[in-house]
């Protein structure tokens, strides 16, 4: 859906850019929900 958006407004996104992207945001929420987790159900 989203890269359909971006077609259509004449910015292409590339494979290679979506995954750069996307590996920052997972790391990040990785990160994010270890410790959370961790405390809730291993304390």
């Amino acid at each position: 859906m989203i890269l359909g958006i971006a077609v259509r407004n004449r910015t292409p996104v590339s494979f290679w850019e979506f995954t750069k992207y996307g590996m920052v945001v997972t790391f990040v929420m990785i990160a994010l929900c270890t410790p959370y987790l961790w405390l809730r159900y291993l304390m």
